[in-house]
Formats: structure tokens, C-alpha cells, sequence
């Protein structure tokens, strides 16, 4: 808790007087505005403190029922002016603090962990704790706020990851699902930093695929407690971690009285007897992760449960949905970094007695490279804008498209930017060789492109199913029901002919370049783009 928390400053005071003449971060200012009011965001006007949540649609899931919500061409503000302040202040530090010590973030790769002198002095800038409520010593921040954050920590993408792991996975799952002494025990360490965590559901025998897990924990009446036994590979941040979420089978009476086992959460100390850590594997990137294997032979209490027995998947399914999106916000900062070396490279770098700027193909692949980051960009505070103003938002399918999206984008921007450098990328000592190896393990670290493609559209397939899934049987039975086989033969027809009224006008809501294509969309709707 910072000296403007202790004096419980306003906002609107901070604003009137000159920049604060202390070097500690205001963040907390957030939560000790006014008390008897909570201080968030509003849909529609910027000086408003309450937030309106509203009911939102899921956006693309909706696509496939041919539904456009136009009002997603518009930015909602998520942010107050105060808040936006406080965030401003905040990344400013952040970025002064980082630039302050690049050097040593330089060094993680080869020192195989974040020194911690670094995450010591993070402390100092409220980086923990982002998403933890206000009771329990966090920062309660909302998801665009913890976004912007994480984007500026992309100078380093160990970094980024390491926090976003820490925030996101077995934090976020306390909080959701966390009972009330869990929270108690765990939430005030995480938000002061005092406590790491990590997460493990990687194995010997299976990556990604939850269906496919053997460790195993069985009920022991006599003790009381549950045994645990499985091996656990790939965990990040294994060495530094002080709590574990572990995901295993355990076996249960399903509701016709047969026995099966079914995905449960534990929160599992590092120092319960029985936990062994290997030594960190020796990465090409991200290798300052720590990644380990760790062998559970324990017994953990009944207290160590999350949720409810045989509720497992279905929070490590929403856990993975929104973690796919926040860690794409720091490949923003790192695409950007090496597009503004690639851009000065080429106005010095002459070939053919011009430089490299002035060739029209240099030209085009800047300008592509440039476009993609600013698209990534978008959609990673679309996405959080959804998340935040939305009453029970649905943006599992959004993420898992941003996140897909980025690695593309990263693959495309880094390859294109690497062979306008030329051979200097090539030098084993070089930093180069850290965005091919990045780039690598990108494609494989938050679940393969074949997987994250084949959920986005079987989730939209579900959701067509759902929503018109009775409509569409119906339309087939034209003997039972005659006036919507009717209804439905017009519709297809009037596709065919191009002759349909325009339900959505995109014409007045687009960029004028966009017009020819606009109605295009309102052809989807009926069938035919």
C-alpha cells in the first residue's frame, strides 16, 4: 500500500497538482477514492465512477448464426478519466523501470531464470496481486488495466510470461473458486509477492488434453486426507513457485452409481513431504521460465480441494480461455521493438546505390508487418473491453482467435523483419536468435494451431446448434411445418438473386474504404459472402 493510499488522496487531487514528487507506484489510488461509491468504469461517459454492465452477446459465436453486433465497431470506454490516470502513471514507471534495467533483463536467457533483484524492485510498482479483490490485499484491477501492464512487460517476453502465468492460472482459480480460508491463507501472499505460484497438468503421455491424465488422487478415510501420485512435466516457473494447482484424477460415483474418474483442482504446497522438483530444462526460449518436472507421491488435507470434486475441467477450460489472450499482450511490445530496429536499419542499409526504405517491396513488407501489430493490438483491447463491460461475458472463442492470431502474426512479423536484416541475424552471439527461438516455442506454448483452430470453429458449431439448432430440423420437416420451410426456400432464394433488404447498413458505420465490402456481411447473414 502506497503513500497516497496512507493519505487517502482523490483522484481528481492527484489531477490538480503537479506529478507526484515520489517514485512509488499509485495504483492503489484506485481503490481509496470515495467509499461509500465503487470506483469503475462506465459504458458511455468517462467522468462517470459506477460501471454498467451490460448483457453482450458472444460477438463471434454470434457470427455463425449470422448475427453482427454493430455496436463492436465502436470502443466502449472501460476506463474513467481517474483510472486512466492511475494506469497512466503506472505504465510510465513501468517503462522507466524497465528501460532503467534492460540490461540485466538482457542476461535472463543466459542466467536461465529472472534475477531476482528485478522482481524485488517490481514489487515496488504493484505488479502483484493485479486481479486479487481489494479485501484480499489486491489491486482488483479490470482486465484492460492488467492488459496494458502486461504489455509493457513484452520487453521481455520470460518476463511477461512469468507474470501472466502467476496472475491468470492458479491466482485467477483461488479467486473464482477458492473457498473462503483458501483465500485467506494464499491471496494477501500472492498480492504482496511473497507467494509464487505455478500450474500443472502437462505429463509424460499427454500435452494438452485433459482427457488423457494419469495422476491420480484417491480419498484415504483413515487420515483423512487425499493421496496423491502423478508426474507433472513441462511446469513453469517450477523453482520459484510456493503453491501448485494440480490437476488430477479422482475416482467418484457418477450419477448412475458406477465408479470414474473425474478431473479435480488441488492447491498443493511445495514444501508438502513428497513434492520432488527436477533441475530446470535448458530452453532455446523462454529458458529464464524455469521449466521443470515434479513428482507428487503426498497426502494433501481436505482443505487443499478447489471447487468441488469432479469440477476440474471445467475450470481448467476457463482458465485456458482467458489466458490464451493476455498472453499475447506482451508480443505486441516485442513485435514492436524489432520493427522500429528492422525501419532504422533499412534508412541507413543502401543497396544498389539506394537505401532500403526507398525499395517499393522493403516498403510493402514494413507496411504488413506494421499493419498486423496494430491489428493484434486491437483485438487484444477489444477483447478485454468485452470482458470488462460484459455481465457474464462469453469471450472464450475471441481469445482463442486473438491468441492464434498472434502467433501468426509473431511467426510472419519476425521471419519478414530477420531477412531484411540480413546476415547479421545469423550470429550465434546475437540477440536475434532469441526471436527465432521465441518464435518457436510460441507455436506450441499455450496449445498448438491445430488445436486452437479446430475449438474456434467446433465452439461456433456448438453455439449455431444451440441457438438454432430446433429452427434448422424444422426447416428440413416441410411436412410439419410448411410456413417456415417456406419462409427459409424465399430467403435462399432472394441470396441466389442478390435481392435481399440490407439489415445491418455497414455503409454508415465503416471507414469509406471499407464500403465496397460492407455489404458483404449482410449476404453472410443470410447464407452467402
Amino acid at each position: 500500500m502506497n503513500v497516497f493510499v496512507r493519505q487517502g488522496l482523490k483522484c481528481s487531487q492527484l489531477l490538480r497538482a503537479s506529478q507526484p514528487k515520489t517514485d512509488k507506484c499509485i495504483r492503489f489510488v484506485v481503490t481509496a477514492l470515495d467509499s461509500t461509491e465503487k470506483t469503475t468504469p462506465t459504458i458511455g461517459s468517462p467522468s462517470e465512477n459506477k460501471l454498467k454492465k451490460i448483457i453482450f452477446p458472444p460477438f463471434v459465436k454470434d457470427l455463425f448464426v449470422g448475427e453482427f453486433n454493430k455496436s463492436i465497431l465502436n470502443y466502449a470506454e472501460v476506463l474513467n478519466y481517474e483510472r486512466y490516470f492511475v494506469l497512466l502513471e503506472q505504465t510510465g514507471q513501468l517503462t522507466k523501470f524497465l528501460e532503467e534495467n534492460k540490461e540485466t533483463l538482457k542476461t535472463i536467457n543466459e542466467r536461465g531464470a529472472v534475477p531476482e533483484e528485478i522482481l524485488i524492485k517490481l514489487k515496488g510498482l504493484d505488479l502483484y496481486g493485479l486481479m486479487v479483490p481489494a479485501e484480499h490485499g489486491g489491486a482488483d484491477l479490470l482486465n484492460t488495466e492488467v492488459l496494458r501492464l502486461f504489455q509493457e512487460l513484452g520487453v521481455n517476453l520470460t518476463l511477461a510470461e512469468l507474470f501472466t502465468m502467476n496472475e491468470l492460472m492458479c491466482t485467477k482459480a483461488i479467486v473464482k473458486q477458492g473457498s473462503e480460508a483458501q483465500k485467506a491463507a494464499y491471496l494477501e501472499k500472492i498480492s504482496t509477492g511473497e507467494l509464487w505460484t505455478s500450474y500443472c497438468i502437462s505429463e509424460p503421455t499427454c500435452g494438452s488434453d485433459p482427457n488423457q491424465i494419469q495422476a491420480l488422487a484417491r480419498w484415504d478415510a483413515e487420515t483423512e486426507t487425499y493421496k496423491l501420485k502423478g508426474t507433472k512435466t513441462w511446469v513453469s516457473n517450477a523453482v520459484r513457485a510456493n503453491l501448485f494447482l494440480v490437476f488430477a484424477n479422482l475416482r467418484m460415483l457418477n450419477y448412475l452409481g458406477e465408479s470414474e474418474d473425474c478431473l479435480t483442482a488441488f492447491l498443493v504446497e511445495k514444501n508438502s513431504p513428497g513434492v520432488e522438483v527436477s533441475m530446470p530444462y535448458d530452453l532455446a526460449g523462454y529458458n529464464g521460465l524455469q521449466v521443470c518436472d515434479i513428482q507428487f507421491d503426498c497426502s494433501i488435507p481436505q482443505s487443499a480441494l478447489l471447487g468441488e470434486e469432479g469440477k476440474g475441467l471445467d475450470l481448467l477450460t476457463e482458465l485456458n480461455h482467458e489466458v490464451k489472450y493476455f498472453a499475447a499482450a506482451g508480443l505486441v511490445t516485442r513485435l514492436t521493438g524489432l520493427l522500429d530496429e528492422t525501419v532504422k536499419h533499412t534508412l541507413h542499409r543502401k543497396q544498389y546505390g539506394a537505401k532500403l526504405s526507398e525499395f517499393e517491396l522493403i516498403q510493402i513488407q514494413l507496411a504488413k508487418c506494421a499493419s498486423k501489430i496494430y491489428a493484434l493490438e486491437s483485438m487484444l483491447y477489444i477483447t478485454s473491453g468485452l470482458a470488462d463491460v460484459g455481465l457474464n461475458p462469453d469471450i472464450e472463442t475471441e481469445s482463442a482467435i486473438v491468441h492464434q492470431f498472434a502467433v501468426e502474426s509473431f511467426d510472419y512479423v519476425t521471419k519478414t523483419c530477420l531477412s531484411i536484416l540480413g546476415a547479421q541475424t545469423n550470429l550465434k552471439e546475437g540477440k536475434y536468435g532469441e526471436y527465432l527461438a521465441e518464435n518457436l516455442a510460441l507455436q506450441t506454448l499455450h496449445g498448438t494451431s491445430n488445436i486452437n483452430k479446430c475449438f474456434i470453429a467446433l465452439s461456433g458449431i456448438k453455439h449455431l446448434i444451440k441457438t438454432k439448432g430446433e429452427y434448422l430440423t424444422k426447416c428440413r420437416q416441410p411436412g410439419f411445418y410448411p410456413v417456415k420451410r417456406f419462409v427459409y426456400v424465399i430467403k435462399r432464394m432472394r441470396t441466389n438473386l442478390d435481392v435481399f433488404p440490407l439489415k445491418y447498413n455497414l455503409e454508415n458505420y465503416v471507414h469509406p474504404r471499407l464500403l465496397r465490402i460492407s455489404p458483404l456481411v449482410d449476404k453472410a447473414e443470410i447464407g452467402r459472402a
